[in-house]
């Protein structure tokens, strides 16, 4: 394990250990629990079929459409 050394300005120095105080978590693993995601290899994705590339873009939203928002109107219609 290395061991490095952070610096911080003074005020959130002090956040960042009354947080780790209040959890119960310690800083070590508090930064790097923040950190590997950072650092982690991007996930690979398989390659799109040539039937579902062809999909893309076919469909164009209003720019405020909430997928969610209509999602749940869609279901709750089906189940009435």
């Amino acid at each position: 394990m290395s061991t490095l050394t952070l610096s911080l300005d003074d005020d959130l120095a002090t956040q960042v250990q009354e947080y780790a105080r209040r959890t119960g978590t310690d800083l070590s693993v508090l930064v790097a629990e923040l950190l590997r995601p950072v650092v982690a290899p991007a996930r690979k994705r398989r390659p799109l079929s040539p039937q579902v590339e062809a999909l893309s873009g076919c469909i164009s939203l209003p720019p405020n459409f909430d997928y969610k928002t209509a999602l749940g109107e869609a279901l709750w219609e089906k189940h009435q």
